[in-house]
């Protein structure tokens, strides 16, 4: 079994298994309410899967990730607390109807998240340079901040109603969608097989890589600063805008990061849904700001089958790589086809919801067990290898290799 040292080092190891339970409970919400037994409230599913689900995988990949990349120590005793602390109160926050207490915890968790990533920047190497597309994780923390705090002030009554319209995009969509470009645009053309944009240019002087790293910064920085300007043009009243906005800048991000336009050279299925994930995500935000009618449906698209298969596909290969199994990921695991089969059960009942008004709920229920059963079996698969040990000279070796095959 692990150990705290384990915890410490490798701390998705805690936060995955933790956020597909935050997962859960918010799609049983729906099923709850399909079924006749509690009442419905979008507010609450949105701020579960997004403080409780997606943030925890967000949350176990960067305490993890973040210490290799800079060649920093891994998270403290105190860190790791603090953090786990917040995340297990926001739920419960949400859950006994105390939402201004819960979107505290969530901006408690994203300050702890900078202030962990920060120490591990400062203390890094000389001549370790993070990933440039990295700058979207604090651009992403920035949305989450700022956004929740419009939400605590509007829902206080201190700020008028602007300030909620402006506030919930701006913590749900800003924070997780900066995150995907950030990480998702570093790693994603890696794992598919095209490393592209390495960390530091090579074969060139000192001098001119550190303009090209500048000018790459440069640019995510004036795209960051676009994409927290459209949730404001959302609050003023230009939905539509503001959704084509984000599609074009999410377009142009991930087509010049990842090339997400062309299939993935590697053959392996959580590649392929790495793959399909993007495309879902910029075909859900198109369709977002195209057919207004059905934006939240649309939005679905980008949340389900983009953020949530995203997830699932990362989860499995880091979870299998750090038990010392990454030649599982070469071979067919039953549980991606249980995860693809739920996932896109989920999308298409979600859809046809908006089409079929009178089986509107029925349909959510239909949705909400298909992500469930996903999830499920994700938790059951995965769980075995979560709780192993692995010592620490396999894995520095087992993360080492991962890194060289990422940074190469």
């Amino acid at each position: 079994m692990v150990t705290w040292s384990d915890l410490r080092r490798e701390p998705f190891r805690l936060f995955f298994p933790l956020g597909i339970l935050g997962g859960l409970v918010g799609s049983i919400h729906w099923l709850a309410y399909a079924a006749g037994w509690t009442s419905s409230s979008g507010f609450y599913h949105a701020s579960i899967q997004v403080g409780a689900y997606m943030s925890l995988f967000i949350v176990g990949f960067l305490l993890t990730a973040l210490p290799r990349f800079t060649s920093a120590p891994p998270a403290t005793s105190a860190e790791l607390i603090v953090i786990l602390a917040l995340c297990l109160a926001q739920p419960l926050c949400l859950s006994l109807g105390y939402w201004i207490a819960g979107e505290a915890c969530f901006m408690g968790i994203l300050l702890a998240l900078a202030a962990f990533a920060l120490r591990r920047v400062a203390r890094r190497r000389a001549e370790v340079s993070p990933p440039t597309e990295f700058v979207w994780i604090p651009i992403g923390i920035l949305h989450g901040l700022t956004g929740t705090s419009l939400l605590i002030l509007g829902q206080a009554g201190l700020l008028p109603a602007w300030a909620l319209a402006v506030g919930r995009p701006m913590a749900q969509q800003g924070f997780l969608f900066s995150i995907v470009i950030g990480v998702g645009g570093f790693m994603a053309p890696r794992l598919m097989g095209r490393g592209m944009l390495p960390a530091t240019p090579t074969g060139v002087s000192e001098a001119h890589a550190r303009r090209v790293r500048m000018r790459r910064v440069a640019w995510h920085v004036v795209a960051g600063l676009v994409f927290f300007t459209s949730f404001w043009v959302e609050g003023r009243g230009a939905v539509g805008w503001a959704y084509r906005l984000r599609a074009l800048l999410l377009t142009v991000e991930l087509a010049w990061t990842s090339r997400f336009y062309l299939p993935p050279a590697s053959p392996e299925r959580y590649v392929r849904f790495l793959w399909v994930s993007l495309w879902m995500i910029v075909i859900g935000f198109w369709g977002a700001g195209l057919a207004m009618r059905f934006r939240v449906a649309m939005l679905h698209l980008a949340f389900l089958g983009g953020l949530s298969l995203m997830t699932f596909a990362v989860a499995t290969m880091v979870v299998l790589s750090h038990a010392g199994e990454g030649w599982r990921l070469r071979q067919p695991l039953w549980v991606l086809r249980v995860i693809g089969a739920g996932i896109a059960v989920a999308i298409a009942a979600r859809l046809a919801a908006d089409f079929m008004p009178n089986r509107f709920f029925t349909l959510l229920g239909l949705a909400a067990f298909a992500w469930s059963a996903a999830g499920v079996s994700w938790f059951v698969f995965a769980l075995p290898f979560v709780v192993r040990q692995v010592s620490s000279a396999a894995f520095d070796e087992m993360h080492e290799e991962a890194k060289r095959r990422l940074l190469k």
